[in-house]
Parts: structure tokens; C-alpha cells; sequence
């Protein structure tokens, strides 16, 4: 994409796209309905039914309680703004024909995805339930992911609902070690970072796996366990020369937040991986 033919609205439309290429934990978070817009930091969106209603007592000749529609609705805040401000020299790009400022724009792309995965990880800290395993090996990962399934099986999870495993690269080796048997899919349709299904989960590998000292924080969770918006206003995005430079540049804004919905269906598995035993 050349500088010359640079229009806001195309960039925030090129820099939404195909987020699934660069992005892990987005692609497996909620997706029903979000009402409201985002246009600046602090907005606040409402997801529409994510509780479940009451179910009372019944007793003929007696007023029947009316729920609220906004006592089962969540609100969702939009808390972060972050940006990428970038030059691109123009001799380096005369050199290219154009296609460096293509290249940065690609970069820029997939370091707002990152750091979203990131954001996204943080929220193994309002997990419902942590299962640990201070001495993980090939040999005792297997039964402390069966415990996660059962965690989310007690959490009135259906069979049918979908569940992800995300897991670091580390515990991944341990599974690999393990021999266990992924039921392959195309890493196409299930996204970046797909490894297989296994004990009913989507298996996930992501480098923004939080860790504490040694301990890797996974988790185990379900498509109705966390909330994400996001967008890019083609408002905040803005090309310009800098000053005292022969260069040009570009800047963007991107503003989103999350919740968790469903802590019941989000499980944090903390792993402590140990060396393995020969034989």
C-alpha cells in the first residue's frame, strides 16, 4: 500500500482483518451480541443476557416476580488505548517503490494483536476455580487437564459448548513428550496457535501465557467465559510528515476492552514444569 494512496478508512479496515492470523485468545472469546459503540476510551457496551434468570417457586394465588432484563445483562468497559506511531523514511521507501510503508503496516498489525492476546491472558486472575500441579511432567499432565474438564463439566458446562485449552509453549513439550494423541483439525479454520483437540478441548499454544516465577498460568475455558470489543476508529488514524524529518509517518489508536462473563467457565490451570525422569 503506498503512502500516496494511505486513506483511514481503508487502514482500520486492513488492520481489523484476518485478526485470527495474528491473534490466539480473540478468536475464542464470546460471540454474541455487544450493543453499543466505540469511539473513546472509558465507553461502556452491554452484553445482553449473558446470566441466567432466576427460576423461583410458584404458588397459585400469588403474585409472580418480573426479572429485569438488566438484572441478567453485563456491562462492558472500554479501558484500554493503545497506539503505534510510525515513521517510514521516504528515500526507504522511493527504494521499495512504495511497498515499505505496506511492510510497517503489517508490522504495526500484528504488534496491536499481540498485545491484545496479552490483555486478554490477564484474565486467569478472575477465574473461577484453579487447579495446580507444582511438579508437571509428560507423566502427570495428563490427569491435571482431565481435572480442568472436570472442573467445567461441574460448572453445568454442556457436552456441546465449545472448551479451549490455552496452554504455554513449555507445557506443550510436556504433552508432546506424553505421546498424546491430538484429533488433528485445519489450523486454518480453528486459528493461530491450534494444536489438536483433546480431552473435549481445543488445545491452543500462545506465547502470551501470563507466568509467575515459575509457574505458567493456562487456562481452560469456554466460548461463553470472556467478553472482548474492540475497534480501530478510522477517526484516529492519521498520516503525517514529521518535523525536522524527511520521513512519513503514520498513527493509530486502538481501543478495546473485556470481562469475564462466566468465571464458572474459566478455569486457571497453574503448571510448575519439572524435569523429566529418565528411564
Amino acid at each position: 500500500m503506498a503512502y500516496e494512496s494511505f486513506r483511514p478508512e481503508i487502514l482500520a479496515k486492513e488492520l481489523m482483518t484476518d485478526r485470527g492470523r495474528d491473534c490466539v485468545f480473540k478468536n475464542l472469546t464470546y460471540k454474541g451480541p455487544i450493543l453499543g459503540e466505540i469511539t473513546k476510551k472509558g465507553d461502556v457496551l452491554r452484553i445482553a443476557g449473558v446470566g441466567r434468570p432466576t427460576v423461583r417457586d410458584y404458588t397459585p394465588g400469588e403474585d409472580i416476580t418480573l426479572e429485569q432484563k438488566t438484572s441478567y445483562n453485563q456491562d462492558l468497559y472500554i479501558t484500554e488505548a493503545k497506539y503505534v506511531n510510525v515513521e517510514v523514511d521516504r528515500v526507504d521507501k522511493a527504494q521499495a517503490q512504495g511497498e515499505v510503508f505496506g511492510v510497517e503496516v503489517r508490522e504495526a498489525k500484528k504488534a496491536l494483536a499481540q498485545t491484545l492476546d496479552e490483555y486478554i491472558a490477564g484474565f486467569h486472575e478472575q477465574a473461577g476455580g484453579v487447579i495446580e500441579n507444582t511438579n508437571c511432567t509428560s507423566a502427570t499432565i495428563l490427569s491435571t487437564l482431565a481435572e480442568a474438564e472436570q472442573a467445567l463439566l461441574e460448572a453445568d458446562v454442556p457436552f456441546e459448548e465449545e472448551r479451549f485449552l490455552v496452554i504455554s509453549p513449555a507445557i506443550y513439550t510436556k504433552l508432546v513428550l506424553g505421546k498424546i494423541m491430538f484429533q488433528q483439525g485445519n489450523a486454518d479454520v480453528f486459528g493461530k496457535g491450534f494444536k489438536g483437540s483433546y480431552l473435549n478441548f481445543g488445545v491452543y499454544v500462545s506465547n502470551s501465557i501470563k507466568k509467575t516465577g515459575s509457574v505458567h498460568h493456562c487456562m481452560a475455558f469456554t466460548r461463553q467465559a470472556i467478553a472482548l470489543a474492540e475497534q480501530i476508529p478510522a477517526g484516529m488514524i492519521e498520516r503525517y510528515k514529521p518535523e525536522k524529518t524527511f520521513a512519513d509517518a503514520f498513527k493509530v489508536l486502538h481501543l478495546y476492552g473485556g470481562t469475564v462473563i462466566r468465571p464458572a467457565e474459566l478455569i486457571r490451570v497453574d503448571l510448575t514444569t519439572a524435569e523429566e525422569t529418565s528411564i
